[in-house]
């Protein structure tokens, strides 16, 4: 099989996981009817909407999103979802953590589009967004992963506090303790490894004098100029 036809297959894959996940949202939230869990009921609803997102930017900017996207986001979505509606956060071991790395795995990949995105911006419809002044959102390879690391860890954090915040305000028990915290986080990590691991591989296969954007462009690099830009030297790595 060509290289072409593995790219269709795989994208052809990706829309039917995507597909498959919708169906499973449409009957959440027909569970959560059925349970009379109203509050929950707007979950599916929001995650069929997000599930189509990826989708509708590829449409609108004709580009390829980095493989796996599609189906790292409603997965994740699925995982919180379901871990609400089904009980699964509470009546499943693990279930939690498990859910910590999808998402985790999920939000680098949308880091890493991000990005893309990015250099896209610049170098293909000439409007960059900012002058990347700040550190962590140039595109050099150190950069970008510095980046990703330092969103991600905030994120973690943040999302321990806003579960302890929903149990205060609302009197649930998302958060178990110390304990419990200090796992999610070591399931955030993982998720960051991975991503970590997916990132540099997958930045590894630009030609020499592409930039970041070649990844988004895909098999549609005639939207871009013959001759690509020269890539800036390298520049010290930093964080910030």
């Amino acid at each position: 099989m060509n290289g072409n036809g593995s790219v269709y297959n795989a994208r052809n894959a990706e829309i039917v996981i995507a597909l498959v996940f919708e169906l499973i949202f449409i009957g959440l939230y027909i569970q959560s009817i059925l349970i009379g869990d109203v509050t929950r009921s707007l979950w599916p609803l929001i995650a069929i909407i997000l599930t189509l997102v990826p989708f509708a930017f590829e449409w609108k900017d004709k580009v390829s999103l980095p493989f796996g996207l599609k189906m790292a986001v409603p997965f994740a979505l699925f995982l919180h979802v379901a871990g609400g509606i089904m009980r699964w956060y509470w009546e499943v071991p693990f279930f939690d953590k498990l859910a910590h790395v999808v998402s985790a795995i999920a939000l680098g990949l949308i880091l890493f589009t991000m990005y893309q995105y990015l250099d896209y911006l610049e170098y293909v419809k000439k409007r960059p967004f900012f002058k990347k002044r700040i550190r962590i959102f140039r595109t050099q390879e150190g950069d970008v992963l510095a980046g990703i690391i330092i969103i991600l860890v905030i994120f973690g954090f943040a999302w321990e506090f806003s579960e302890y915040l929903i149990d205060l305000f609302y009197l649930t028990t998302y958060n178990f303790g110390l304990v419990d915290s200090v796992t999610d986080f070591l399931g955030d990590i993982i998720g960051l490894l991975i991503v970590i691991y997916l990132v540099h591989r997958s930045m590894e296969t630009i030609p020499p004098g592409e930039h970041l954007d070649y990844l988004l462009l895909g098999n549609t690099l005639n939207n871009r100029s013959l001759t690509p830009d020269v890539l800036p030297i390298a520049e010290k790595m930093e964080f910030l």
